[in-house]
């Protein structure tokens, strides 16, 4: 069963009179709550279930010295993550504080891990601290909080929940008030076959427009149909991908901005 579902079990009994029917949960008396309903002595209904509910369930009917007993094994099924809330893009300015949260559900319980621009991933250090903790049912809350937040601190911050049923991640961006500029950006691999996407790693903050390249071939060409790239905005920064990459190959792409152009980190 899934969790929020509702579970029946039904205790068939033959023969009269009928004694007493007790119903238990890994050998524990079952008792009626707002989520354990008995609608006969025959019948229990475990509604809004959730990961705890799984277990044992038995009914035991007595009658004089006579006794009979039959069970059955409550499963509750993986649950990919989802999430509840999820932050928005920021545009604030260097020394002030930030936070950045995603709340997730699943079963098993999710693990939220965070990446700056897709790439680096985030833990805790001087001035940023990373968090985690349980709340309820399976739901896990994740901050990012930055103290005395830096420009070198903008970019665009993913949270990506994780468990065994799968997994599912949010992007925006964390814009701080300052001069442009880009990390470095290593050489990149892309499958033939698979997707394949990447960020620009820029901070800064307000920039106009944003350029790639590939090589010498700069902004529009690299959309050629030959190439099978395409670029999409995101939230006012720019992200390159191709669906259909040909050649197991290495690229790297060079970001211009305000008519600067950023050197790529390899021979060409």
């Amino acid at each position: 069963m899934d969790v929020g579902r509702t579970a029946t079990f039904n205790c068939n009994v033959s023969g009269n009179p009928v004694g007493s029917v007790v119903w238990k949960k890994n050998m524990r008396l079952l008792s009626a709550n707002p989520r354990v309903v008995f609608p006969t002595k025959y019948v229990v209904q475990m509604r809004q279930l959730k990961r705890s509910d799984s277990g044992m369930y038995q009914c035991f009917v007595s009658r004089d010295l006579y006794s009979a007993q039959a069970s059955a094994r409550l499963v509750i099924g993986d649950l990919a993550p989802k999430f509840k809330t999820v932050f928005a893009e920021k545009t604030i300015r260097p020394g002030s504080y930030a936070s950045l949260a995603c709340v997730a559900t699943g079963n098993p319980d999710p693990h939220i891990q965070w990446k700056l621009d897709g790439i680096w991933p985030i833990s805790t250090r001087p001035g940023i601290l990373v968090s985690s903790y349980l709340s309820g049912e399976s739901v896990v809350t994740s901050y990012v909080n930055f103290s005395s937040i830096d420009i070198l601190d903008s970019g665009v911050y993913t949270c990506e929940a994780i468990n065994d049923a799968g997994r599912i991640s949010h992007s925006r961006r964390l814009n701080v008030f300052g001069p442009l500029f880009v990390r470095p950006l290593d050489n990149l691999t892309a499958l033939a076959g698979a997707s394949f996407s990447v960020i620009c790693p820029f901070g800064g903050y307000p920039f106009e427009t944003i350029t790639w390249k590939r090589g010498a071939i700069v902004g529009v060409i690299i959309l050629a149909s030959h190439l099978d790239f395409f670029v999409e905005s995101f939230i006012k920064h720019s992200w390159i991908r191709s669906d259909q990459p040909r050649l197991f190959f290495e690229i790297c792409f060079t970001a211009l901005r305000n008519n600067a152009i950023l050197p790529c980190p390899v021979d060409e």
